[in-house]
């Protein structure tokens, strides 16, 4: 026997040996799954990704990657509701989507109250096409935000007494920057932050061509049961962000597309509210968030005919 087979058949019994202990203890190593980038529209791609039981929870995690430089390119929020009270009229990300005819859509700004159909007060900065649909946050929750100019160019930052929505063609708010310059960004351990919910974030790529449109299911024991706010980062990270914000979760998180003239879900929404409770996989009761973050895009080609 070689030297070279001796030792490729010890470390392959090491290995049956070490995966036998693991086994016997209840364990087996860990796995995180990134999947692999697929086209839906131009400019538009999915991906998806899990975390096993063996991690510190499991997780499902549904991803859009939006290419800011392709042709046909729009970012949309909800528009405000004119004469109505309050700042929007809620509804579900599939309505949204459909109504508008969208391409692919996610939740965003927190909003009160909650969580009941009907008009709705934003949580910091929303603008849709240049509009100012709410007023930007001078602190606390809703001061975190992701802006977009006419000409797509994102970056997500903090609003203040002196910032002025000047040039921003698309924005909606969050609760935290969670990640900057690629790395997690140090936050004071809250309830909110370390317990793990369903979660929408926001993405961008370090050379700002992409942007990523996030959310983790939770609240599904033995699916998936949410993450915190640094496991929220680093799943922005695993899927090439290198800024990330958190935004509205719970009940809300929702991720759709478009398919056949209709909106499809992504990803599987804990459907509960408050005491309104639906069966996992639904939206919250219906028209009850208050602001989304949509986007417009153009088929894909066909092939050419033979």
């Amino acid at each position: 026997m070689t030297p070279s087979l001796s030792r490729s058949r010890f470390a392959w019994r090491f290995l049956v040996l070490a995966l036998a202990g693991w086994a016997a203890a209840g364990r087996l190593p860990a796995e995180v799954k990134v999947g692999t980038w697929q086209p839906l529209f131009q400019g538009i791609e999915f991906a998806a990704g899990s975390a096993d039981a063996a991690e510190p929870r499991r997780q499902e995690v549904r991803v859009l990657r939006v290419d800011l430089r392709a042709e046909g390119i729009e970012l949309f929020s909800t528009p405000a509701n004119g004469e109505a009270p309050k700042e929007t009229t809620s509804e579900t990300a599939t309505e949204f989507l459909e109504r508008h005819r969208l391409q692919a859509a996610i939740n965003a700004n927190f909003f009160s109250p909650c969580c009941s159909p009907g008009d709705k007060d934003l949580g910091g900065l929303a603008v849709s096409r240049g509009e100012v649909v709410s007023p930007p946050a001078a602190s606390g929750l809703g001061a975190k935000v992701l802006v977009v100019t006419r000409d797509l160019r994102a970056s997500i930052r903090e609003t203040g007494a002196d910032f002025r929505p000047d040039g921003v063609w698309t924005a909606v708010a969050g609760s935290d920057i969670v990640l900057k310059a690629g790395q997690a960004v140090p936050y004071e351990p809250t309830a909110f932050r370390t317990t793990p919910h369903p979660r929408s974030a926001v993405g961008i790529s370090a050379d700002g061509r992409y942007l990523l449109l996030l959310t983790i299911d939770g609240r599904q024991a033995g699916y998936s049961e949410g993450a915190t706010l640094e496991e929220t980062a680093a799943w922005l990270r695993r899927f090439g962000a290198h800024e990330g914000l958190n935004l509205d979760g719970g009940g809300s998180t929702a991720l759709v597309k478009a398919a056949g003239g209709r909106a499809v879900l992504l990803n599987r929404p804990s459907g509960s509210s408050l005491g309104s409770i639906a069966a996992p996989g639904a939206e919250r009761p219906q028209r009850s968030n208050g602001n989304h973050l949509g986007v417009y895009a153009r088929p894909l080609a066909l092939p050419a005919a033979r």
